[in-house]
């Protein structure tokens, strides 16, 4: 029929509901299945493990133990959910009365099944139960008789000679979990989720990563700033990110945005370095060819980034990430002795272009002074440029140095990722 009776009608001195109408009625306050009639099938979200079926331990037996549970079946041959209850820990002989074969392997399901005499069945029963494997070379899982309204909880593959049940012979089979209507619906993995009937506004609970996921009527969105190890891991696990979107890498400390196209780092958070150091300390002073640019080399790596790859000198350092970066970096001269005025001229720039310069300052020194030259730019860079600080000055070989005795560490170059 298209209308049914509602909950709860009646028609002195009879009543009208049927056991369907008080199915449908149970039903109607059951997270939603495939219809927008009809509720999902699964056990009840609850504490503890609800129907886990285990193995004896430490010391292993003949018997699996069936944990308590209430769960929800839809009848196959009718309209409505079942709800059915185990209240207590159920145990189950599998050996003494179903010996395993000498050399053979059998495969034997844990079912949880209903009867129904309205449809056929002989009992109104509602059993958790064993169904005996056939064993085989190549085993495979035995049909169930009676009805057909069933659910596995487990299949115990039992080889040949086995004497006892133990925890690897059982693979978990449990139907998903099932909350009330308007619940969050605890789900194992991406494939528990994708199995849940989604609606618009349905929100699932994934266990494996221990976040929120909210069906749009679309998709499966992830809400809130979610926590993953990788940039390839937040590709594989945001299936289907919103412009805007937030999430956290664990690995480089960087919380990264969907473009509509593409996850961009864009705020750097944690103890992951987006910024490196390099400095000639003492010891370490340098001549330069007069008139000449010089690539300058800074020995001493203060700290490193992951974002910032030198090259074997420390001359070249590459950029590993895009984004907006600020460069800086200083150096201090002495000029030769004498009355003539020395020119010292300093520069960041493309280390394969020395042409394409980014920033420069340029100083005079009288002869036996000493003087600092700083540059600093900040420019937006894709991955991979190389940058050097330059290095060009007048004064002849053997004076025209860095130095470094009377200011430690002022001869520095720092590299800072700023953001995208």
């Amino acid at each position: 029929m298209a209308e049914r009776n509602s909950w709860a009608v009646s028609d002195s001195p009879n009543g009208v509901i049927t056991t369907e109408d008080a199915r449908l009625a149970v039903s109607a306050l059951i997270q939603s299945g495939t219809t927008s009639v009809t509720s999902r099938d699964g056990i009840r979200a609850g504490s503890g493990d609800p129907g886990l079926v285990a193995a004896a331990t430490p010391t292993p037996d003949k018997v699996v133990t069936v944990q308590p549970f209430q769960m929800f079946m839809r009848a196959s041959r009718g309209i409505g959910s079942y709800v059915q209850t185990l209240d207590s820990v159920k145990t189950l002989d599998l050996l003494t009365d179903n010996p395993a074969h000498s050399s053979d392997a059998r495969i034997d399901l844990i079912i949880v099944q209903q009867a129904d005499k309205f449809y056929g069945d002989t009992s109104n029963a509602f059993a958790v139960k064993q169904i005996v494997g056939t064993p085989s070379s190549t085993p495979g899982e035995p049909g169930v008789p009676g009805s057909p309204d069933y659910f596995l909880l487990a299949t115990v593959r039992i080889p040949g000679g086995a004497t006892t049940i133990t925890p690897e012979m059982i693979t978990d089979r449990r139907p998903n979990w099932v909350v009330g209507l308007g619940g969050v619906v605890p789900v194992k993995n991406v494939e528990g989720r994708n199995a849940a009937a989604p609606y618009d506004g349905l929100t699932a609970y994934r266990r494996d990563r221990r976040w929120l996921e909210i069906h749009d009527g679309a998709a499966w969105r992830v809400p809130s700033i979610p926590v993953c190890s990788s940039v390839a891991e937040i590709t594989a696990t945001i299936t289907d990110p919103v412009i805007g979107q937030m999430v956290f890498s664990t690995t480089d400390q960087l919380i990264y945005k969907w473009t509509g196209s593409a996850w961009l780092g864009a705020v750097p958070t944690g103890t992951t370095r987006h910024e490196a150091r390099y400095e000639v300390r003492p010891g370490q002073e340098q001549a330069f060819a007069a008139s000449t640019d010089t690539r300058l080399p800074f020995p001493t790596s203060v700290y490193t980034s992951p974002d910032i790859t030198p090259s074997s000198g420390n001359t070249i350092f590459t950029l590993n990430r895009a984004g907006i970066w600020n460069i800086t970096t200083n150096a201090r001269f002495r000029a030769p002795g004498g009355a003539d005025a020395y020119h010292f001229y300093l520069a960041i720039v493309d280390a394969g272009n020395l042409g394409i310069r980014y920033g420069n300052a340029q100083h005079y020194l009288t002869g036996g002074s000493t003087g600092n030259a700083s540059v600093s730019a900040t420019n937006l860079f894709t991955a991979g440029t190389r940058i050097s600080a330059l290095i060009w000055t007048t004064a002849t070989t053997a004076n025209g140095r860095t130095h470094l005795t009377d200011a430690v560490n002022i001869n520095n170059l720092t590299l800072t990722w700023l953001r995208p």
